[in-house]
């Protein structure tokens, strides 16, 4: 057993020995984070039934793009996510159920990478990309980004280029949300990445990070960057501040993130939120839509489990999705004028 390992045995959250397959810290000796995970997938999808299945259901995924009005989509229909799409994640049920991201209620097989003794970087068995993985926090804590803001951008510093860090609130596409956890997956697999690219407008700078708005891609975005990551914490909770005032919300605002690391630039895209599903999804037989937009969603990747969405989606139900769960642009540009 390594020292690692001794160490998360003896902290005040204790993790089974047999759960870390390999460790990632600030000593320097550790090899690449992304190298790590690529080979704690490779064990785990030969080792561990689940993962190996949920795998081998990304071979007979399908997708189709859609062009909407100023910005594109794509559709992919993905069975292997439907009782993630599905999931009732509400108080009552969140507190009825085991946490699945506690390291004592793990499936037998399941093996972590031990990220800085504080995080467990796991394989999705549910995947939505190649290299998809679940970065739970060591002890059962709610979702609330507030105070993790450093993580994701120390996460997407040690990931490097190769693969985006993913949020999803607690009311907006969080499947734990009593257990927080971030995702990261593969880099330039989401339309949204290269879309702001075009489609940015400057609004401020909040010291030394840019704050702008992505304009006519159906949905609201807040775009932070900066190379500073101090600012860019101090960007984020000055834009949470302001979301905070201008919404009537108990807790945390609704939002999704997405966090870039591109050549000692980090960018931080906020997706605000009105509500979680459209209202389509909780109509009954024929009429009812599959479709629980999460940050993935807002970045452009329709997941839709079952065929017979996947098949009618078209860009007028796109967009209205997107209109129907984003927060609308009035509120979005007071809350941006609100910052400090």
């Amino acid at each position: 057993m390594g020292e690692a390992e001794n160490e998360a045995m003896r902290g005040s959250h204790p993790i089974p020995v047999d759960t870390v397959y390999s460790a990632f810290d600030s000593s320097g000796a550790s090899r690449p984070l992304a190298d790590l995970c690529l080979d704690l997938l490779k064990q785990q999808v030969s080792a561990w039934p689940a993962c190996g299945a949920g795998y081998k259901s990304l071979e007979s995924v399908r997708e189709r793009e859609i062009s909407c009005s100023g910005f594109s989509v794509r559709v992919q229909h993905n069975p292997g996510r439907i009782v993630s799409t599905l999931a009732a994640v509400g108080d009552g049920t969140v507190r009825e159920l085991p946490c699945f991201l506690c390291p004592s209620n793990l499936p037998e097989g399941q093996k972590a990478v031990l990220y800085r003794d504080e995080y467990l970087i796991l394989c999705n068995p549910m995947p939505v990309l190649p290299s998809h993985f679940t970065i739970s926090h060591i002890a059962h804590e709610r979702q609330a980004i507030g105070g993790r803001v450093g993580a994701i951008l120390g996460l997407a510093a040690d990931f490097g280029p190769s693969f985006r860090l993913l949020y999803n609130g607690p009311k907006c596409g969080a499947s734990a949300p009593a257990h927080f956890h971030f995702q990261a997956v593969p880099s330039g697999r989401m339309p949204i990445e290269r879309e702001i690219q075009l489609k940015k407008a400057p609004k401020k700078r909040v010291a030394s990070v840019a704050v702008s708005l992505a304009r006519n891609i159906g949905r609201e975005v807040v775009i932070l960057e900066g190379s500073d990551p101090a600012a860019m914490e101090e960007a984020f909770h000055a834009l949470l501040g302001a979301l905070s005032k201008v919404l009537p919300t108990d807790g945390e605002p609704m939002m999704n993130l997405i966090c870039i690391r591109e050549k000692q630039t980090y960018a931080i895209l906020v997706f605000p939120r009105a509500k979680h599903r459209p209202d389509a999804f909780y109509l009954e037989d024929e009429g009812r839509l599959a479709v629980s937009p999460a940050v993935v969603e807002m970045g452009g990747l329709i997941v839709a489990p079952l065929s017979r969405d996947f098949e009618r989606i078209d860009a007028a139900c796109v967009e209205g999705i997107f209109r129907e769960v984003s927060l609308d642009a009035e509120t979005v540009e007071q809350a941006v004028s609100a910052m400090g």
